[in-house]
This record gives structure tokens, C-alpha cells and sequence, in this order.
């Protein structure tokens, strides 16, 4: 299933830059990535998503300035 990365500046509803990949790990690395060069902002908001096989995005997790990084326990 592919991994989705969103780095998203201001409000939610703000424009986003996104990539996909195939491999966790991948997308694991450019999250991390994000976070070293943009995590410091406060309007930041850094998230790695898993889509599952019916097209759904999940967050497995999101980094904020405020709250650091936040995991989604996994079922």
C-alpha cells in the first residue's frame, strides 16, 4: 500500500505539498526529512499517511511545532 507524506504551512485547510511512495521506509525517511528542515515553524504541519486498499488516507504520524510528533496506534 503507498505511503503519503503532507507538508502542510498554516491553517488545515491551507494548500499542501505531497509525495508518494511505495516504501514505508521511504516515506518514513522524507517525514523525518520534513521535520529537520521545517519542523521548527510554528505554522508547520508534517504528516505521514497510510492509504489503505479502498483509497482511504490514515494518519500513522503527524509532527506540530507545539505537540512534537504524534503516533496513531496501529490495529
Amino acid at each position: 500500500m503507498p505511503f503519503h507524506v503532507r507538508l502542510s504551512f498554516g491553517p488545515p485547510s491551507s494548500p499542501a505539498v505531497t509525495g508518494t511512495w511505495d516504501s514505508e521506509a521511504t516515506a518514513e525517511r522524507k517525514f523525518r526529512g520534513f521535520i529537520g528542515r521545517y519542523g521548527s515553524r510554528a505554522d508547520v504541519r508534517i504528516e505521514l499517511l497510510e492509504e489503505t486498499a479502498g483509497g482511504q488516507l490514515i494518519v500513522v504520524r503527524r509532527w506540530t511545532k507545539d505537540h512534537g510528533e504524534e503516533t496513531r496506534p496501529r490495529s
